[in-house]
């Protein structure tokens, strides 16, 4: 890998550079990107606002897209000098009024006397660049940032593993970010394997088709106890136990503080204890290992020396593992994020089919209408200008966080709901600002209830060969028993793979709740009931 280049087609690189230059909010938003598309693939004329400006632009289908397109502009049609059309480029970045006014007027005048461009003509010419330039970038920037996302999307298909490995190891100070791209390694379907004190070194490293953990993500753990540790499993080899373990490392470095994080984000499961055992046994273990390396370093002997025996190990409490919604919060708490699960693991197919976004809101617009799940992080409370308790609250998914408004009117009802670590479903609005999108949110529910509060209709696929009376009076029987609102349909598919749609007359209007989506699984199969 280290030995290979990436290169590509000059063509294809000048439609990246462009592609980069116009993913900008105001161009996205106006329209320019599709124009310009349609113009690149033929579907619309190229046209130019004046023939001088063809050199110009031809390159970008008559678009100005790049910065330097408008002081080009500039020179060529109305003969600003150099500095002079950086000073409009400038300008027009910074959105002055009373300099965008001179500069308007300069730019009209120049271009009648050197073209006898008519005043309206060029009014429009300088209004359009305006546009451009207010959100415009560079080319040498966007050729350089088109050049860099070739590589690393031409690294991400063929080296995938060591990509995310990487790009991990980069942002790994930044734990919004670790989540996100943990999410997408489990999309992309590379395992990330947690921490783990016989595998590990400092930061995240490739193991065949997976990414292992590196021991710097353990909150607590510094270098000189990765260096102790490393550096012990290099002379020592495996470590076989928690009394092993504590016995071959600089307990000076590798504290009970340390100790506490392996064992909590799963780095010593390796050596074969429970978590909780572990826990329970680090006084014990880390007193006898201080004794074993006193014994060690003074080259003290036992008297059984000439038939050396295995050391006699304290033995670990034999204590029941503690729950996986308690493991994952230690997990967390050691790391910042979860790696071998998520409380919300079990939501993940439903959250996919009854949410409409993520943590990632990037291109959603003001006032959207959304749906979102996630575990709640943090609540603040805050008095509105009534007297009235609102709240903040911050949401976390699969994929990161998300920021949430509930205001009083709704929150009167739903703070009991709202409370740390609850699993919930809000729908509500995006509130577009500079710092992001957050949710203003209409509607607040637990998890558990969203297949019943969202579904609006239950489909049923039923293959017609073999289909008996029997199983369609048991389905009728749980219809009966779940009598609600939400309308079913009956796919009825023969052997030929044609299909006919029946809508269930108004006395089969059902309500979706748990016990009845699981019934008719259990009658039809999975595949075979659809929520929508």
């Amino acid at each position: 890998m280290r030995d290979t280049v990436v290169k590509m087609r000059p063509d294809k690189l000048d439609d990246l550079i462009a592609l980069n230059a116009l993913s900008r909010p105001g161009l996205l938003k106006g329209g320019v990107v599709d124009l310009y598309l349609d113009r690149r693939h033929g579907k619309k004329a190229v046209q130019y606002r004046h023939p001088v400006l063809k050199e110009t632009l031809e390159a970008t289908y008559g678009l100005p897209v790049y910065q330097e397109q408008v002081m080009q502009i500039a020179a060529v049609l109305a003969g600003f000098t150099p500095s002079e059309a950086d000073d409009l480029r400038k300008a027009m970045g910074k959105k002055k009024i009373e300099v965008m006014a001179k500069q308007r007027e300069k730019f009209v005048t120049g271009a009648a006397t050197q073209h006898k461009v008519p005043g309206p003509l060029a009014e429009e010419i300088f209004t359009e660049i305006e546009h451009f330039a207010g959100y415009g970038f560079n080319k040498s920037h966007s050729a350089a940032y088109a050049l860099i996302a070739y590589q690393t999307a031409w690294l991400k298909t063929h080296y995938p593993v060591e990509y995310m490995a990487a790009l991990l190891t980069s942002e790994a100070a930044d734990t919004d970010k670790i989540v996100k791209y943990i999410a997408e390694c489990r999309e992309m379907g590379i395992k990330v394997l947690p921490p783990d004190v016989n595998a590990s070194g400092s930061s995240f490293t490739v193991v065949e088709d997976s990414i292992r953990f590196g021991l710097a993500a353990v909150k607590n753990v510094g270098e000189g106890a990765i260096e102790s540790i490393v550096a012990a499993r290099t002379v020592h080899g495996r470590f076989t136990s928690l009394f092993d373990f504590c016995s071959h490392v600089d307990l000076r470095r590798v504290n009970k503080r340390v100790l506490e994080g392996l064992v909590k984000c799963g780095a010593l499961d390796s050596v074969g204890a429970r978590r909780s055992q572990m826990t329970e046994a680090l006084d014990l273990a880390m007193e006898a290992a201080q004794g074993t390396q006193r014994d060690r370093n003074d080259g003290q002997v036992s008297l059984f020396a000439a038939a050396p025996q295995p050391l006699m190990e304290p033995m670990l409490p034999d204590v029941p593992e503690w729950p996986e919604h308690q493991l994952l919060a230690l997990e967390k708490e050691a790391l910042g994020f979860y790696v071998t699960g998520h409380p919300l693991g079990e939501f993940a197919g439903d959250l996919a089919k009854l949410t409409t976004a993520s943590s990632d809101f990037e291109k959603l617009k003001e006032g959207a209408e959304i749906r979102v799940g996630g575990l709640v992080k943090t609540v603040k409370n805050y008095t509105d200008r009534k007297g009235e308790t609102m709240a903040f609250v911050t949401l976390e998914d699969l994929e990161g966080t998300m920021e949430v408004t509930i205001f009083s009117k709704l929150f009167k009802t739903v703070a009991p709901l709202v409370v740390a670590e609850a699993a919930l479903v809000v729908v509500g609005k995006a509130n577009v600002t500079d710092g992001g999108v957050k949710i203003l949110a209409d509607e607040v529910f637990p998890i558990a209830e969203a297949k019943e509060r969202l579904t609006r209709a239950v489909h049923l696929r039923l293959l017609t060969p073999g289909l008996e009376r029997e199983l369609l009076e048991q389905v009728g029987s749980l219809v009966k028993k779940h009598r609600g609102a939400v309308p079913v349909y009956v796919h009825l598919v023969t052997p030929l793979h044609s299909e006919v749609v029946l809508k269930a007359g108004g006395s089969c209007l059902v309500r979706p709740a748990p016990e009845f989506v699981l019934g008719l699984e259990q009658l039809l199969g999975k595949d075979a009931v659809t929520l929508r």
